[in-house]
């Protein structure tokens, strides 16, 4: 069984800063991407029936046309999605800019794995053995140092590859979910609030999503919290001959359930929120980035204690829990 000291909580909520930053990382590649569909689309949170002008960005009759200046000079790329509809552009530009943000903030992501299962039996090790080390006192700069002298570089991106993989499949669903539930609420309730119906596609984008995550950061948890592990093929064949595919698809699904339906709809209601507000004048362009770090911080505050059940839970090796 799991058990969690009120000791390493508190050092826990000490690298809540280390969590926060990872995922405003995250979620400033996500959001710039994706656009996340509570904002340019549906007539009831802005009206997009004309053209909209923000910066180098412009809405039009609820697609994204966007265009990038290149090279400092005359040149000009322009990516377009006229022909994908606000659900798909979503799905395609979010699993892209979530494997690109998973990639930039891994380092901190494995601080913050290592940093929770300090204290917790490994394979190796007994339980007396563990709680007699000093591995609790162990603050972020001293374990960024003990990382990087016993793996070097390559320790802080134990996983990074699948990761990136899964992240692109996870935030596909995820937003893809979103804008998709959106609208079905939108057509379905025509007269719910923007709160009712931002919470709702967003609990329902975090439920789905779970399912993906849940194996995904299982493998990624396990490689960042032991060096035994040389790559996310050896991994699942090693958790597989142990547990089986329950082990591999279910170990921590309901903690991962748990975490991300509130996450999601924390996330996605708060982002809605402030891009209905002078934010998207202030900072143009730029509006999204800011809100997405902002709803990427506030989503995990509440629930950073079942992440950390999550990844102890993840961590257990064979039939443990």
């Amino acid at each position: 069984m799991v058990r969690l000291s009120s000791c390493r909580l508190a050092r826990h909520h000490l690298l809540t800063v280390t969590l926060m930053l990872t995922t405003a990382y995250v979620n400033c590649f996500s959001t710039v991407g994706a656009r996340p569909s509570p904002i340019p689309f549906g007539s009831k949170f802005l009206s997009i029936s004309k053209k909209q002008q923000v910066g180098e960005v412009s809405i039009e009759s609820g697609y994204i046309r966007k265009g990038l200046n290149v090279r400092g000079g005359g040149q000009r790329m322009e990516l377009f999605m006229a022909g994908l509809s606000p659900t798909v552009a979503s799905l395609l530009a979010g699993s892209v800019a979530g494997a690109i943000g998973v990639g930039v903030a891994f380092p901190l992501d494995t601080l913050k794995t290592r940093s929770q299962v300090m204290g917790q039996p490994q394979a190796n090790e007994t339980a007396t053995e563990t709680g007699n080390s000093n591995s609790n006192n162990i603050g972020m700069f001293e374990l960024i140092q003990l990382i990087y002298a016993a793996e070097g570089i390559k320790g802080f991106f134990g996983g990074v590859r699948g990761m990136m993989i899964g992240q692109a499949f996870i935030k596909a669903v995820a937003f893809g979910t979103n804008g998709w539930m959106l609208a079905s609420v939108n057509d379905a309730f025509p007269h719910i609030s923007t709160f009712n119906s931002l919470i709702t596609a967003a609990a329902f984008a975090g439920f789905m999503a779970s399912f993906l995550v849940a194996p995904f950061e299982r493998v990624k948890v396990m490689m960042q919290a032991s060096d035994d592990y040389t790559s996310e093929l050896q991994t699942v064949e090693v958790i597989l001959k142990t547990e089986g595919w329950k082990g591999l698809l279910t170990r921590g699904l309901g903690p991962t359930l748990a975490r991300e339906i509130p996450s999601y709809g924390i996330y996605f209601v708060t982002y809605g929120l402030l891009m209905q507000t002078a934010i998207t004048t202030f900072f143009g362009a730029g509006a999204p980035l800011i809100a997405g770090a902002a709803a990427g911080c506030a989503c995990w505050i509440p629930v950073y204690p079942i992440d950390v059940v999550k990844t102890l839970v993840q961590n257990t090796a064979g039939d443990g829990e």
